[in-house]
């Protein structure tokens, strides 16, 4: 019995340590949805309503942020390493540095980075459709993102429809830090919302961008 519980503990031990070792790399999810419909025209523009009420735990004054973001596809560039062609995008918020986001054309794929320091860490790869998947990291911590439904979706004074949501979660096992966050995707036009919520040892609370003007001819 007991060289049995010991082949048990030694089998479980080594499937933990190759799933701790493996790196997931996302595939390009091989659909007919045409990569034409995803904005990357140099000089594109949204100006979003941002409301911020990320607050400290044990605070007595919860603060509300409210502002607005413009966000620009500001710059288009070639990655010397690899050839990939890349549109940088800018997020400015009032009083704050410039949020920067790396968008690489690979063939008949994009793939939108968290940030431009870690190229492992892809957010969104498009295209794709309802029910689509992809996750990079490995085992103890990484980053989820599921296309999870396709509908008709209305912000203040706008009906959109062929809206696609797509969830985003950061996995860990070595915090109790998380953090969800919600896109609704309309092609040829960008994010119409984006909902960040966070939940952290000190701090807890919700930003959500709602899109209030572009200059995207054919969406008003």
């Amino acid at each position: 019995m007991r060289k049995q519980i010991s082949k048990l503990i030694v089998i479980l031990l080594s499937l933990f340590l190759a799933l701790s070792c493996e790196k997931e790399v996302p595939l390009a999810p091989a659909k007919p949805v045409t990569i034409e419909t995803f904005p990357d025209r140099l000089g594109s523009q949204w100006t979003y309503y941002m409301v911020d009420n990320l607050q400290i735990i044990d605070s007595s004054k919860p603060e509300i942020v409210i502002d607005t973001v413009e966000a620009s596809i500001s710059e288009r560039l070639t990655d010397p390493d690899t050839g990939e062609e890349a549109t940088i995008w800018r997020y400015n918020i009032n009083n704050r540095p410039a949020v920067i986001r790396p968008v690489f054309f690979s063939k008949d794929t994009v793939y939108i980075y968290w940030n431009w320091e870690n190229r492992s860490r892809i957010g969104l790869v498009f295209p794709f459709e309802k029910g689509d998947r992809w996750r990079t990291g490995g085992f103890l911590s990484g980053d989820e993102t599921t296309v999870t439904d396709v509908i008709t979706a209305t912000i203040p004074g706008r009906l959109f429809e062929n809206v696609f949501v797509l969830e985003n979660k950061t996995r860990t096992t070595v915090s109790t830090d998380s953090r969800t966050i919600t896109l609704w995707y309309v092609p040829n036009l960008g994010f119409i919302k984006i909902h960040l919520h966070e939940e952290h040892a000190q701090s807890v609370g919700d930003t959500t961008w709602t899109l209030v003007s572009h200059n995207f001819p054919g969406f008003n």
